[in-house]
């Protein structure tokens, strides 16, 4: 078949129309009920001028109505847009702006931010304010009277106008903006057939699990009563990918409206709720949730829990082991890929194996070259490279060509996705990731990756955390720099981390300077922002002269 989310989505609210679908707090919307509301919603951006192929912007935190707006959009062949509700004026003004969006869907609590943007996006046609308790803006629509008004809105119990809302297939695209750690964010350009294929029309890429062959065998094939908990924001490639693709097998997927995240209060939900398989963005998420379970380990029963996904962060060996102590029977899913390469490489830890930081299990479709953009072999064990991940590929950035042709390459017959990470075939044929290419330390002529550092440094007693930058230096070009954060009451000297760094890694690699701050800077999406790392290095030393680098108090 030839995919599009729409048709599995209304096959399963046919199949089970009154099993639950989205779950938040004491609110529950069953498929029926998504169906309906979703059709009702794809009636009005249609009413409102919208053709296909038209942008719609998401502008919300987790919440029912987030995944209602993408299956609108699959209705009516329009393509959904994400929208990073920490953006500021200038983020919002770009991505709306780039995007061509002519409509946008947004949380009351936005709309003040959202009106200083409006005089620079003359193609917004329609704005629809969903409520959170905020006042709702007055050139806004207010969006539950919006659904619930639309013409194509049909009597309780019927699932959906007869007929499809528009021409609907496997082409029909979604966009991913991503910011990554440098430059304004870029609009990934997705084939929903393709995203389908990746992922799995039965999470297979999830559950190990094989594609479905056809509607009916998606019908046969679902799991009902399954609960996937988005701890992330939806927002995000990983949340919402992760969410698209079990719901694909019939799961309902449950989220928090709370402004914060609390520990104890996810595995209590996770407990209560019976829930199957939890999503999160590595250590930032794991950290706090390993304590708590470390701290109060009779107060939760996760027996359920089958399966947490990662993916988009650094998830270490160390808080995987220690999660697996409290659930042997669960398997931990770290995945490598990117908004552009879907499905890369899932690296499994169980009871039974888990395996180290930085390495990233073989698989075919990982591949590597050199300097020059050769393939290399790599069955070879010491062989480095740029990593460049093949498979289920984006088409490309919204309207830039430019950095699309440097992304998506083409060797002997065979297209890639360029990563911007380096790596290392290890004895096992497993890749260890050494970093990214940009953000190389050179010092003296060596190239140092801050990756493979900064695991070793993360594995000191009074570590909590650390990135790993390179200073400007007169004598060697840039020198190796650790900015660390440490645990509670530790103290940690210059020669003691380089000490402990020479044990594990080459002498060039080891710290010569070290500084202690109170967090680590990190992007929007979890991961260290080096860039960040970088300014504040240099602020402490410009502040501190040079004479030497702190240490902890």
């Amino acid at each position: 078949m030839h995919w599009n989310y729409a048709d599995i989505y209304e096959a399963i609210a046919d199949a089970m129309p009154e099993a639950p679908c989205q779950i938040q707090g004491s609110r529950t919307v069953t498929w029926a009920e998504f169906d309906r509301r979703s059709s009702a919603l794809a009636g009005t951006l249609l009413g409102a001028g919208l053709t296909p192929g038209a942008k719609v912007a998401v502008y919300l935190r987790n919440c029912p109505e987030f995944l209602e707006v993408y299956l609108a959009c699959f209705k009516a062949a329009l393509v959904p847009v994400n929208i990073n509700y920490r953006y500021g004026r200038d983020e919002l003004v770009h991505v709306l702006g780039n995007s061509d969006a002519e409509a946008v869907v947004f949380h009351a609590r936005y709309g003040p931010t959202l009106a200083r943007c409006l005089d620079e996006l003359p193609g917004l046609r329609l704005c629809l304010a969903v409520d959170d308790g905020s006042p709702l803006a007055e050139w806004a629509e207010p969006y539950e009277a919006t659904v619930g008004a639309s013409e194509l809105s049909e009597p309780s119990g019927s699932t959906r106008p007869s007929g499809p809302l528009a021409a609907r297939g496997g082409d029909d695209a979604l966009l991913l903006y991503t910011g990554g750690t440098t430059g304004l964010p870029k609009g990934v350009v997705w084939r929903q057939h393709e995203v389908i294929r990746a992922l799995g029309t039965a999470a297979n890429f999830y559950l190990g699990r094989p594609p479905a062959a056809d509607l009916d065998d998606v019908v046969r094939r679902l799991e009902r009563g399954k609960r996937l908990y988005v701890a992330c924001p939806l927002m995000h490639g990983t949340g919402l990918f992760t969410s698209l693709s079990l719901m694909n097998e019939g799961w309902a997927v449950e989220t928090s409206a709370a402004e914060h995240f609390d520990p104890a209060a996810l595995w209590r939900l996770v407990a209560d709720h019976h829930v199957n398989a939890l999503v999160i963005v590595g250590d930032a998420f794991a950290r706090p949730l390993l304590a708590e379970l470390d701290a109060d380990p009779d107060s939760y029963d996760l027996s359920r829990l089958q399966l947490i996904v990662s993916s988009g962060s650094r998830w270490s060996r160390v808080v995987r082991a220690g999660l697996l102590r409290h659930l042997p029977r669960a398997v931990l899913s770290d995945n490598y890929g990117s908004s552009e390469a879907l499905r890369g490489v899932a690296t499994n830890s169980t009871v039974d194996a888990v395996p180290e930081d930085g390495a990233i299990a073989a698989s075919n479709r990982m591949q590597m070259v050199d300097k020059h953009g050769r393939l290399l072999d790599t069955s070879v064990p010491g062989t480095r490279g740029a990593l460049l991940i093949r498979g289920h590929l984006a088409d490309g950035y919204y309207k830039d060509p430019e950095k699309s042709e440097a992304t998506f390459v083409s060797i002997d017959g065979t297209r890639y996705c360029v990563t911007g990470d380096y790596g290392r075939i290890e004895p096992d044929g497993t890749v260890r990731l050494l970093g990214r290419g940009s953000s190389v330390v050179n010092t003296g002529g060596e190239k140092v990756f801050p990756h493979e550092v900064e695991e070793v440094i993360r594995q000191h007693d009074a570590v909590a955390d650390a990135a790993v930058v390179g200073l400007p230096n007169e004598r060697f070009g840039q020198v190796v720099t650790a900015v660390v954060t440490l645990r509670e009451g530790a103290r940690l000297e210059l020669t003691t981390l380089a000490a402990h760094v020479k044990r594990h890694l080459a002498s060039y690699k080891a710290p010569r300077e070290l500084f202690v701050v109170d967090a680590i800077p990190h992007t929007a999406a979890g991961k260290i922002d080096h860039k960040a790392c970088l300014a504040l290095a240099r602020s402490i030393h410009d502040r501190s002269s040079g004479t030497g680098s702190p240490t902890a108090r």
